[in-house]
């Protein structure tokens, strides 16, 4: 059966979606609208079939998954990234804070102190905060109530099934994880590897007898450490957040977010072993402390933990360049974290998969034909200002290796000079938070206006460079 697709196009029957966290449910949820049926295939196993939401700690949300082990730690989706989600579920932000979800306006209800200067508090637009468990759980439900999708959990992609020319990928074998002989064929129009930054996809395109992308690495050594805690909505007074950056003479930071009802998640992080969080409890407190305003420190030590501590490493990011490709296979594409995962100190990730499906949105309106390559042209645009501006700011920490001690040192007084320039200005502040959230364009940050204050604080010493 062919399907007619918005602007015109066809599309024959069956999308199979490989994978169904942030990315891969965002994918589906494009894909329902134009193919008759959608196969998500999961390798973990969801207690009611993948479509309910389990039971978490403090009835928050469901569970943190195998497939997702930084979902234990802070999650927050931009005002960029919540706008996709209600164009794709309308009502959908709403829906999360009458269920607990905490809706927050930046700046004015959160502390941002990056590169020792607290931004200036201008309301911005509306950040959802939840954790990660409660939010996929929900994200799943909606995209599992469209009557043609399906989820298949508890299975694992094994191989691509393709045409005799290797011209086309007609679907993927599919498995339980460790018993191949529960292996079957699924075959598909359209497959979508939405299986995270391992980048099965990719190597598929090498088996295929295609060239593999070119990967674009940057080794943060970050590492991660979280804990959940039960605190009155009014712990940190009229503010939701707090959110401590990291600053080339001290590579540590903290994040304290409301997330869903009374539950509350500090995250730690810190670049390079040295400055690696600490998992005792007792070490955890004291290193948070250390980075924490007094009060919300004595605040943390009067709390009740509900976890115990979560730890994650980060060794780096990575861009897939799959819009380089003079070759490509038709019938299979890559997204999300496949394509780009970058530093999750930035919180842009859950933000960056929802603008790749709505690029894969947009192509599919103009049909199938010549689907891989125009959606990964169209992706690379669409996450091309989020890595440079993340990679920017990992290259001014000195703990990141790869960049020349001078380049370093002079994109360090550029972001404190901005940051400086951003806690008494309205604009600068708003240009910063535009840049981070994807709100709007990091070219922002050119605005002569923005540059003229930056220049006012651009350190006259060496001693101010710290």
């Amino acid at each position: 059966m062919v399907k007619t697709a918005r602007g015109g196009g066809t599309s024959t029957g069956h999308a199979l979606v490989l994978g169904a966290g942030i990315g891969g449910l965002c994918a589906a949820r494009v894909l329902s609208e134009v193919f008759d049926r959608v196969t998500i295939v999961e390798r973990d196993a969801f207690a009611d079939s993948g479509v309910g939401v389990g039971v978490g700690v403090g009835g928050g949300g469901g569970a943190v998954r195998r497939g997702v082990p930084q979902g234990a730690h802070v999650h927050s989706l931009t005002v960029r990234g919540a706008n996709v989600l209600e164009e794709f579920f309308p009502g959908f932000v709403d829906e999360l804070a009458a269920e607990g979800a905490t809706l927050v306006t930046a700046l004015s209800e959160v502390d941002i102190v990056f590169f020792g200067s607290l931004l200036h508090k201008v309301p911005l637009g509306t950040v959802l905060q939840a954790g990660r468990p409660f939010l996929e759980d929900r994200l799943r439900a909606k995209v599992c109530a469209a009557p043609n999708v399906r989820v298949l959990d508890g299975r694992e992609a094994i191989a691509p099934l393709a045409s005799p020319d290797r011209t086309r990928v007609t679907g993927a074998g599919v498995a339980r994880p460790g018993a191949p002989d529960t292996a079957e064929d699924i075959e598909a129009d359209l497959v979508v590897d939405a299986m995270g930054r391992a980048g099965r996809g990719a190597a598929w395109l090498r088996t295929l007898g295609y060239d593999k992308p070119v990967e674009q690495r940057m080794r943060v050594d970050v590492a991660y450490a979280s804990r959940r805690y039960r605190l009155p909505p009014d712990a940190l007074g009229p503010d939701r957040a707090l959110l401590v950056g990291a600053t080339p003479a001290r590579p540590r930071g903290l994040v304290l977010t409301q997330q869903e009802r009374d539950l509350w998640v500090l995250s730690l992080y810190g670049f390079g072993s040295a400055d690696h969080p600490p998992t005792a409890p007792d070490e955890f407190l004291s290193f948070a402390r250390e980075l924490a305003p007094f009060e919300v420190g004595e605040t943390l030590r009067r709390a009740e933990p509900v976890t115990g501590v979560a730890a994650f490493a980060y060794p780096h990011a990575l861009r897939r360049h799959f819009q380089r490709l003079r070759r490509l296979p038709d019938g299979l594409i890559s997204t999300g974290d496949a394509i780009c995962s970058l530093n999750p100190i930035y919180g842009a990730g859950m933000t960056v998969a929802a603008l790749e499906a709505a690029a894969l949105r947009d192509c599919l309106g103009a049909g199938t034909r010549d689907l891989p390559r125009r959606f990964y042209r169209s992706a690379a645009k669409a996450l091309h200002l989020s890595w440079l501006f993340a990679t920017l700011a990992d290259r001014s920490m000195p703990q990141v290796p790869g960049t020349h001690p001078a380049l370093a040192a002079l994109l360090a007084k550029s972001f404190r000079a901005t940051m400086a320039a951003a806690a008494t200005d309205a604009k600068v502040a708003a240009a910063v938070w535009n840049a981070v959230s994807l709100t709007g364009s990091p070219a922002g940050l050119a605005h002569p206006r923005v540059v003229a204050a930056t220049l006012r604080h651009w350190p006259r010493r060496a001693a101010d460079d710290n």
